[in-house]
């Protein structure tokens, strides 16, 4: 008797997107990809190109590639700075890893590793707890690795009330 009239079904104008199909982004000119980034997925953080110049002091939390001129100071302590193979820095770099390809004007403090690629130069100290050297990089200044911090050893203070440092079995439990 009353039928509910049925609903047109929409069929879509666009075509599903097939698995082989890839979205690039658009990058603006004189925008490079790093080096072993995939172009369909720009790097975290901050990247600066070939075509900037900063002057002043450069802090954060993320990745920064540095492509461009800067000159100053950089500190990313808890990330990686990228000095890529266009990049000229005249600044002393603070990170948790450095990456030099580029050409670099201070000193690196890399709290965990520095790596200087083949056309990385650096004029300056560095001072790590990694180091890698590629061949052909350049490097003028001093270098110091430092080793991993050992635990302080505990002291034990006899009855006597004198102290003395020796090596005590200690356990851990839990984790």
């Amino acid at each position: 008797m009353w039928r509910k009239p049925e609903e047109p079904k929409v069929s879509s104008p666009l075509p599903e997107p097939s698995p082989a199909s890839r979205v690039e982004p658009m990058r603006g000119p004189g925008v490079a990809a790093p080096a072993g980034i995939p172009v369909a997925h720009p790097p975290a953080g901050g990247v600066l190109t070939s075509s900037l110049l900063i002057k002043g002091e450069i802090t954060g939390r993320e990745d920064v590639f540095i492509d461009g001129e800067v000159q100053g100071m950089i500190r990313i302590l808890e990330a990686k700075v990228t000095v890529g193979p266009h990049g000229r820095v005249s600044a002393d770099i603070e990170a948790r890893e450095i990456l030099v390809r580029g050409n670099v004007k201070g000193s690196l403090l890399g709290h965990e590793r520095v790596e200087i690629g083949q056309t990385g130069e650096v004029h300056g100290d560095v001072i790590t707890r990694r180091l890698m050297i590629d061949d052909g990089a350049v490097i003028h200044g001093m270098v110091e690795v430092q080793r991993p911090a050992e635990p302080a050893q505990p002291r034990v203070v006899h009855p006597t009330g004198t102290e003395s440092s020796q090596p005590v079995a200690v356990e851990a439990t839990g984790s």
